[in-house]
C-alpha cells in the first residue's frame, strides 16, 4: 500500500520559467500545476506524488523553497 501525499509550496527559483520548473518535476508526481507567485521569482507550485522527498530534492537544485503544506492521502491497495 502507498499513501498518496498532496504538496502546496512556494519556490524561490531565480533565473528560472515556469516551464522549466513544471519539466523538472513533471515525471516525479500527478497533478503538477506551477504559477507565478507575489514576489519575483516565486512560483506557486502544487503536485500529487507518491514520495515527497523526490519533489524536494528535485526542487533544491531549482531553488529555495517556503511555506510547505503536505497533505497525506488514503492509502492506495
Amino acid at each position: 500500500m502507498t499513501h498518496k501525499f498532496s504538496l502546496e509550496f512556494i519556490l524561490n527559483a531565480y533565473g528560472y520559467s515556469e516551464g522549466e520548473i513544471r519539466n523538472s518535476l513533471a515525471e516525479l508526481g500527478e497533478a503538477l500545476q506551477v504559477a507565478p507567485g507575489e514576489a519575483p521569482y516565486d512560483f506557486k507550485v502544487s503536485i500529487i506524488t507518491g514520495d515527497p522527498t523526490l519533489i524536494f530534492d528535485a526542487c533544491k537544485e531549482l531553488g529555495r523553497i517556503k511555506s510547505v503544506k503536505v497533505d497525506e492521502g488514503r492509502p492506495e491497495p
